[in-house]
């Protein structure tokens, strides 16, 4: 199978993508002493600082290119080519409604669920996102493929939901959006080269041998997250100590 039409829009996609994370990293806050000026340039600097000073997030952004790489970034093109060719558009139509439905509950119980660890309790329930590059590269039955994108989609909001809260409370509000763009441009950069190369790679690697190789990648990605110490000994910020949002 060749993505040659396709490649194109998702090359051009992928560019999006980066563009959009380096210009994150080009925010300023509005937040500023008083007295003294701001430039981009110390936002930058003073933003990479306080990214790199925890350990927790950076190393996380850094699992997350693979992720994005080889499995985020090559499903969006594979998983609706191979549905749609196999099952029809509708097919692909019902099994993103039950990818949303899966982020909707995820989300929910995430909201009541308020772990002592959030990002190793994350890391557990990431596991479940493998059940959506695994079930396209199956090719099952409508049904099952649906049931599948629930679970993948619980999965990866409940774990969002862990990760978001925790930047959000554990970062200081002076400095948040400076290591927001840190964090977003580490984020996105893996989908963008992986949405990039998915075409060419396509032509001499079988899609679904593609899909396979993301669905291990998602079972090492958790794995990572659960072995690197200060992710996974990362508490829950005390009400005392938590940020304002």
């Amino acid at each position: 199978m060749t993505l040659t039409g396709a490649g194109a829009v998702y090359l051009f996609d992928a560019g999006t993508f980066l563009l959009s994370g380096l210009c994150l990293t080009l925010i300023r806050v509005s937040v500023t002493v008083p007295g003294h000026g701001t430039t981009v340039l110390a936002d930058l600097r003073r933003g990479w600082t306080e990214f790199r000073s925890r350990s927790w997030m950076w190393s996380v952004i850094v699992v997350w290119v693979f992720f994005g790489l080889f499995v985020f970034g090559p499903y969006i093109p594979l998983g609706s080519r191979l549905i749609g060719e196999r099952l029809g558009d509708a097919a692909y139509g019902w099994t993103m409604a039950g990818l949303g439905c899966g982020t909707v509950l995820g989300g929910l119980v995430a909201i009541r669920f308020r772990p002592a660890r959030p990002l190793a309790a994350g890391g557990i329930v990431l596991i479940g996102f493998a059940a959506i590059p695994l079930s396209v590269a199956l090719e099952p039955p409508l049904g099952v493929l649906i049931a599948g994108h629930i679970l993948g989609g619980f999965s990866w909001a409940f774990w969002s939901v862990m990760w978001t809260t925790s930047v959000q409370t554990l970062v200081p509000p002076e400095v948040l959006n400076r290591v927001t763009a840190y964090e977003v441009a580490g984020s996105v950069s893996g989908v963008a080269v992986g949405q990039a190369l998915v075409g060419p790679v396509a032509t001499v690697v079988a899609p679904r041998d593609l899909l396979l190789l993301a669905t291990a990648v998602t079972v090492g990605v958790c794995a990572a997250v659960l072995l690197i110490r200060p992710v996974r000994r990362l508490r829950r910020a005390a009400p005392s100590q938590a940020a304002p949002l």
